[in-house]
This record gives structure tokens, C-alpha cells and sequence, in this order.
């Protein structure tokens, strides 16, 4: 008897944790048949009315319960007192009990609103899961996107509130009124979990960012944990039935994880419907800071590149090289082939505006033997980005366009010291430390200019410095600074392109890589060059138009150099509108800011 017993009440139990709320109306149902049996066999005792228990129970208690009204006939006073009672405890557990749930079930509704939990219906939207502090920035620069209306939602194991007031002073800084294009939706939830991500209608993405998730980086045990991550998701994405060809863009820390990633993509059938785009940004990260070292001016236009304010790159189909240079009023070539052409142009629908007579392009002598760039450059911090700042630094020495003396300053006794003995004018890179809190990013960075501040150097000193939170940029403005690179705003800006225009991450590749090729030259590469040096002829030139301009610079160099704008004034201008209409002067002391091809 006590086995059953046991036996019983393990199924109660299981019955309800599995439906609770079913248990609880069935418990007051239950409650108040009992009730109304009792009030029932009282009524037949007390009432000579009744003739039988089941008219006392029909006509007696359950009328009482359903029909208020009905006790208003009752002569007898127990009767009546006896059909308050059913009355009475009728409304208590039984309405009552109804209210009390409907009123939790609106409660729960509004709740799971209020937290965006449970399903969201949405179509061609952007998903980002997981959480780093490159998301606001990401999320911030799509407010700059106006040709149309954007929606993005982030799932991650992450505070809504948190991530919220993170965004918030993200989008303040930009300093954008119209908001409206943009709408933004924050579930707290694991992006592992299939229900999850059917919840946040994945299935209908239009594109979907994998962000490397926040942990410490203390040894490479740790880092190929936060891979791992992505590697897991990228499987859990294949079990999903999304659209065909949807772009996921994962952010990997390590660059042999690209090659496991894309062996995947290769041997797993889920995933090779799929267009699976995995990018090591600490690589990207490392050869743009590597070219700023070596010129400046190289992070304003990888900026002015990557933002959504003026030109942008864009696929152009089934059009020659040649004939989109002379031809094309609002786009200019700067990489591809006849079969795909990848275009500077103000946006996607201007790329294909033609000119109804070709442009004429005048022949110009330049010079193509550039002077050797001579640099010492001395690289303070450890992260991850530091080994391809130094394999870029590497390649440029390779390419024979410099010669780089590179000293690691192993601690900041290290570095005043080197500072202190080093003869000859020098350019200091301060690395962030990425591997602390982020709560304290960046803080051995500013430690480092305090100390550097109160030193006496005997040589001038270039100092560039790596910040990676946005908002420390200001607190370094006073320090004596060349150039502040804020790697997330770089690469929240470059994902927020591969996000919307997934089909130029080749061209990207291709334009950051410090890669020699056989015949030891940077190919895809961005260049800048004085316009006394690169043009061997009297200046100022005028020329009619942009286009006249880019496509003379094109064919004087036997189609190896496209221009794409100029710095004058120390300000970056890169070309954008009417190519075809907009007059151009070349000035002698211009920089040309210009494209291998």
C-alpha cells in the first residue's frame, strides 16, 4: 500500500511540474464538485424539497453555484443558508481561481514582451549572436544605412538592461536624429539552443553575425574556447532550415580556425547551402595598424572606406574593366573582372548609370619608382593582433617598399628604458591589453602615456596608440598623439559592410592583406603617394572630371593604379557622385590616395 502511495505521488509530482497551470484548474474543479456532493447530501437531509440526491444535486447545489439568482426563491432559512455558503465558496475558488489565472496569464504576456522572450516574428533581419563590446558600435553604425529600413536582433546569454544602456551611448555618439530606419530587438537567450534561435525566426535572416564571445585570454587553452564557440554554433545553424545561401559571418580569434571552419564547410552537408564567411578581424586588425605605422593618414581612409557616409564598394555584374572606367558616370572600378567587378559608387543604384560617349583620357607621366619608406618602430602591449602587426611589418620589408627596424619592449621599464637609448626619430605603438575586464580596457594603454608623459625623450617620438572601448578616446586627446586607432569602431564598421553587402568580403580581403604575390607586389593594395613623386610633370593639373582624372592615372600606368581621392589639408577625400560632372585640380603637395590593381 505505501509502494503505491509512493508511486502516486510520483506521478502528481511529474504531472505537475510538467502542467501546472492544467493541475491547478483541475485541482479547483475537483475542490468544488466535492463541494457541491456535500451541499447536497446536506440539502437532502435538511430540505424535504428534495426527494433524492441527485436532485439535490442538479436542482440544489449546482444551481445555487451556475444560477445566483435562483437562491432568491428558497423559503426554508437552512436551505438558504446552506446555498449562500455553496454560493459563496463557488465565487471564491472557482471565479476566483479563473481571475487569479487570466489575470497571471496577461501578467506573463506583457512580461515576456517587456524581456522579449518567446517567439518574434520577423523577416530579412540581421542576427547577432553572442555579445563582445564590438556589438554597439555594430549595431550603432547602422543608423548611417538610410536607403533603407534595418532591423536587428541580438541573441546572447547577456542583462537585457545592460546591453540596452551599452547601445543607447553608442547611438548617442553618433549624433544621428532619424532613428526610424532602424529598429533594434535584444533577447536574453543561448544562440547553442535551436529553440532559441527558431524563436528569434532565424529561418528568415536575411544575414547572420557569430561574435566571438567575452572571456579572458589569458593562454591559448582559453582562446580556442571562444573558436570552439563559434564552431559550435556554426554546427547547431546547420540543423536549422534557413535560406538558401543566407551569409553568416563568424568572428574568429584565431586564424587556423578559418581553415577548420571552412573544411566544414566543405565535407558538412548541412552546412553547404550555406555562405559561410569566417574572418580573423585580430589579422585584419594587425595589417591596418601595420599601414598606419608606416603612413598615417592609412586608418582615416580605411574609415572613410568602411563607413556608410558617402562612397561605398559595391558588385557590379557583367561589365568590363575597361568600359566601366570610361563609360560608368557614378562608379569607379578598383578590383574584379568581366564576370564580377567590385565598384566605388555613392550607392547600389547608381553603380550601373552609363555616359553616352566614353571619357576621353589624357596620357600623363608618372613615376612608379617611389622612395624606400625608413621607419624604427617600437611596439609596447600584448595582444593578439600583435603577431600579424609584425608578419605585416614583415611583408613590407619583403615587398621592398621600407625598411622597418622593429624593437618589443617586453614591460614598461622596458620601454622607458628603450625610449630613453634609442638615437634616431622613432614611431612608439601602444598595444591594448584585451585579455582584463572589460570594465578596465585599455588601462595599461594610458598608463603607459602617464609615464611616457613625465620622461624627457632626446628623440621625437611618434606615438600611435590601439584603444579598444570608443569612449577612452577623449580621456588620450591631451597627450601628444599622432594617431588613435579604435580597433572595435574598425571592425564594427567592416562588419557592419559584410553584414549588408556580404558579396565584397573578397574584395576586403583582398584590400587589407600585406601579401606579396610572385612578382613581389602588394596586389589589391591601397597606396599613398605625393603627387609630386608619383606625377612626373609640371603641377597643379586640371582635368575636366573625376572620371577623367581616374581613368588617365588608369592607362598612364598600364592599368596597375586606380585613384580613389586625395588628402589635402591633412582631411581625407575620397571621390563620390557624379564622377562624369565634378571638375578636379591636382595640387603639388596633394596626396593621392590610390588602389593597386
Amino acid at each position: 500500500m505505501g509502494k503505491l502511495n509512493k508511486n502516486v505521488r510520483h506521478k502528481l509530482s511529474v504531472k505537475t511540474y510538467q502542467r501546472p497551470l492544467l493541475f491547478v484548474i483541475l485541482t479547483m474543479v475537483f475542490i468544488n464538485i466535492v463541494v457541491l456532493v456535500i451541499a447536497a447530501l446536506i440539502a437532502l437531509i435538511i430540505d424535504d424539497g428534495y426527494d433524492s440526491f441527485l436532485n439535490a444535486f442538479v436542482f440544489g447545489s449546482v444551481t445555487w453555484m451556475l444560477t445566483p439568482n435562483a437562491i432568491l426563491s428558497i423559503d426554508q432559512p437552512s436551505t438558504f443558508f446552506l446555498a449562500v455558503v455553496v454560493l459563496m465558496i463557488g465565487i471564491v475558488l472557482f471565479s476566483g481561481t479563473i481571475i487569479a489565472l487570466t489575470t497571471n496569464a496577461i501578467k506573463d504576456y506583457f512580461q515576456k514582451k517587456k524581456e522579449t522572450s518567446g517567439a518574434v516574428f520577423l523577416q530579412n533581419h540581421i542576427v547577432i549572436l553572442n555579445w563582445n563590446n564590438k556589438v554597439p558600435e555594430l549595431i550603432a553604425d547602422l543608423l548611417y544605412v538610410s536607403s533603407r529600413a534595418v532591423t536587428v536582433l541580438l541573441l546572447a546569454e547577456v542583462k537585457r538592461d545592460y546591453v540596452e544602456t551599452k547601445i543607447l551611448d553608442a547611438i548617442k555618439k553618433k549624433n544621428v536624429k532619424n532613428l526610424k530606419h532602424l529598429n533594434i530587438i535584444i533577447k536574453e537567450g543561448d544562440p547553442l539552443s535551436q529553440k532559441d534561435l527558431l524563436d528569434v525566426s532565424i529561418e528568415h535572416a536575411e544575414t547572420i553575425l557569430i561574435m566571438n564571445i567575452e572571456a579572458p585570454l589569458h593562454d591559448q587553452k582559453t582562446l580556442s574556447s571562444r573558436d570552439l564557440n563559434i564552431i559550435k554554433i556554426v554546427l547547431a545553424l546547420g540543423q536549422l532550415k534557413l535560406r538558401n545561401d543566407i551569409p553568416i559571418v563568424a568572428e574568429i580569434k584565431q586564424f587556423s580556425t578559418k581553415e577548420k571552419l571552412l573544411a566544414m564547410h566543405q565535407t558538412i552537408a548541412s552546412l553547404m547551402q550555406y555562405r559561410l564567411i569566417p574572418i580573423c578581424f585580430d589579422k585584419r586588425l594587425g595589417q591596418i595598424i601595420a599601414q598606419t605605422l608606416m603612413q598615417k593618414e592609412m586608418e582615416d581612409i580605411y574609415l572613410a572606406l568602411f563607413s556608410f557616409k558617402g562612397s561605398e564598394v559595391y558588385a557590379l555584374d557583367d561589365v568590363g574593366f575597361d568600359r566601366c572606367v570610361l563609360q560608368h558616370s557614378h562608379a569607379i572600378p578598383v578590383d574584379g573582372n568581366d564576370q564580377r567587378l567590385f565598384v566605388l559608387a555613392g550607392n547600389n543604384a547608381v553603380k550601373n548609370i552609363t555616359l553616352d560617349q566614353p571619357i576621353q583620357a589624357m596620357t600623363i607621366k608618372l613615376n612608379t619608382e617611389f622612395k624606400k619608406m625608413t621607419k624604427t618602430v617600437i611596439v609596447y602591449g600584448e595582444n593578439a593582433k600583435k603577431s600579424f602587426i609584425e608578419d605585416a611589418l614583415n611583408n613590407y620589408e619583403q615587398l621592398n617598399m621600407g625598411q622597418i627596424k622593429t624593437v618589443f619592449a617586453a614591460d614598461l621599464d622596458d620601454l622607458l628604458a628603450t625610449l630613453e637609448t634609442t638615437s634616431e626619430p622613432h614611431t612608439l605603438l601602444l598595444l591594448s591589453d584585451e585579455t582584463v575586464d572589460p570594465k578596465h580596457l585599455d588601462a595599461n594603454v594610458i598608463d603607459a602615456l602617464l609615464k611616457i608623459h613625465t620622461k624627457a625623450l632626446s628623440k621625437p617620438t611618434n606615438i600611435i596608440v590601439e584603444l579598444l572601448d570608443p569612449k577612452n578616446d577623449a580621456l588620450v586627446k591631451d597627450f601628444d598623439i599622432e594617431n588613435t586607432i579604435i580597433s572595435n569602431k574598425i571592425i564594427s564598421l567592416l562588419l557592419s559592410k559584410l553584414a549588408l553587402f556580404p558579396e565584397t568580403e573578397g574584395f576586403y580581403e583582398r584590400l587589407l592583406s600585406i601579401d606579396p604575390n610572385h612578382r613581389l607586389t602588394n596586389s589589391n593594395a591601397l597606396l599613398i603617394h605625393p603627387a609630386h613623386t608619383l606625377i612626373d610633370q609640371a603641377l597643379p593639373i586640371h582635368f575636366e572630371s573625376i572620371k577623367a582624372y581616374t581613368a588617365s592615372v588608369f592607362f598612364s600606368s598600364q592599368k596597375t593604379l586606380m585613384p580613389i581621392g586625395y588628402v589635402r589639408n591633412a582631411q581625407v577625400h575620397i571621390f563620390n557622385g557624379n564622377f562624369s560632372k565634378q571638375p578636379i585640380t591636382v595640387d603639388k603637395e596633394d596626396q593621392l590616395i590610390l588602389i593597386r590593381i
